[in-house]
């Protein structure tokens, strides 16, 4: 598979949580960029403003990108999308500099659905091995499309600016 490509690995994968059955979303991408560059790209406000959000990724405007990065960390993104602000936020579950990343994910105005992301990275040669778990709770199972869909858009921007 040619690395510009995002593949799906394994199949979609149905957990129970204490909200019913979470769907998992597995996406993975080959990334031209050291390891350490790459997992920054997650952390450092200015890199997130570059790939997570903006009009590259969907018709929105940042509004405000902060977060304190550290274990039990929280971030909070401000976007104006379609003229209303959105909100996401949540905590840094887990940090593995630069190995890993797991954090929470809420959007308003459905703040009470808590998403689960984590992120793995692992160096092929002069690549990195970005694989991406996403678990929805089963209320966002209808959108999981188009949540694939936005995270499919965001992993080939982050890959696009770290090969530049």
């Amino acid at each position: 598979m040619p690395a510009s490509q995002l593949s799906m690995f394994g199949g979609e994968e149905v957990l129970k949580t204490k909200g019913g059955k979470a769907v998992s979303l597995n996406l993975s991408k080959s990334i031209n960029g050291q390891q350490q560059s790459v997992f920054d790209h997650w952390l450092i406000p200015v890199f997130v403003g570059e790939w997570m959000f903006g009009p590259k990724i969907q018709p929105e405007a940042i509004i405000k990108l902060d977060n304190v990065v550290r274990k039990n960390g929280s971030f909070e993104y401000a976007v104006n999308r379609g003229g209303k602000k959105v909100v996401i936020s949540g905590e840094f579950v887990e940090l593995d500099i630069p190995n890993r990343i797991a954090l929470t994910w809420r959007e308003t105005p459905k703040e009470n659905l808590e998403s689960q992301i984590t992120a793995s990275f692992t160096t092929e040669g002069n690549k990195t091995r970005l694989k991406l778990n996403i678990k929805l709770p089963a209320e966002l199972e209808p959108q999981k499309d188009a949540i694939r869909d936005l995270w499919s858009i965001r992993c080939n921007t982050l890959a696009e600016r770290c090969t530049n």
